[in-house]
């Protein structure tokens, strides 16, 4: 299987020296200059995550969509908007945080990669504290944390795994739910204590609909109908509806040292 391969991560140089903010970073003109970085990224897609000296946000998104030096180019260009840091202009530059990629595989598309779903759960994560007017792939400095608690995500469900269909449960055909429903929220959970029950999760669904109920009301059968915004739904159930793993993935993110019974 194809995973991402960390192939640099500022985190790493942090950990036995200097504590301020940005050591352990690179300017990133400096390590594409050296011909063994430059193997290590040829024929790869990559998710990076870079901070430009003069716009003071971090910026992140994936290169190599189309393999072969693809991945160098995008890079670079980065180089070009924004020059090399030297002592007289130290407000020029980008540095390098992060970077991880894959094999480029032509039968892989873009949107089925793993760098395209690691980009997109971030993009869904800071989707509503966007800065305005700079798009989804710009964040604070002081989101940075954040956006390594995605990346360092050791779950693959969202990352490798495609769904290709969307199987249907019985619940399924009974609330004639369309192609276009999906799963907007996890809003909270239910493990019980003591118990091998299957951790129950409450969705918000994209669409409220309507759900056929039977009760015995005075020895007859009576039909209602009654419409649902909620559900619990257990793990299993969950990632076969529209966007559920995904939802998933940003719940456990957000939840990292709870332990699920799934």
């Amino acid at each position: 299987m194809n995973k991402l391969t960390v192939v640099f991560d500022y985190r790493t140089a942090r950990k036995t020296r200097s504590k301020t903010d940005d050591y352990g970073t690179v300017e990133l003109g400096d390590w594409l200059d050296k011909e063994e970085n430059k193997r290590r990224i040829y024929n790869t897609r990559g998710f990076y995550v870079v901070l430009p000296a003069m716009d003071h946000v971090v910026k992140y998104g994936i290169c190599g969509e189309h393999g072969k030096s693809g991945s160098y180019g995008r890079l670079h260009s980065y180089v070009i908007d924004y020059g090399r840091a030297t002592e007289l202009n130290p407000c020029r530059g980008v540095k390098l945080l992060y970077l991880a990629v894959t094999n480029h595989n032509p039968n892989v598309e873009t949107i089925n990669s793993a760098v395209y779903r690691k980009e997109l759960q971030a993009k869904t994560f800071f989707r509503d504290t966007a800065i305005e007017g700079r798009g989804f792939e710009r964040i604070l400095r002081s989101r940075l944390e954040e956006l390594f608690k995605i990346v360092d995500s050791k779950s693959n469900k969202s990352w490798l795994d495609i769904e290709t269909e969307r199987r249907q449960s019985e619940r399924l055909k009974q609330a004639d739910i369309l192609p276009s429903d999906k799963v907007i929220k996890i809003i909270s959970h239910i493990t019980k204590p003591k118990s091998q029950a299957k951790t129950q999760f409450l969705v918000q669904w994209s669409r409220p609909y309507k759900l056929t109920e039977k009760k015995k009301v005075n020895g007859k059968i009576v039909t209602t109908e009654k419409e649902v915004n909620e559900t619990y739904e257990p793990y299993s159930k969950l990632i076969t509806y529209l966007d559920g793993g995904k939802m998933f993935e940003l719940y456990s993110i957000l939840h990292p040292d709870t332990q699920f019974r799934i």
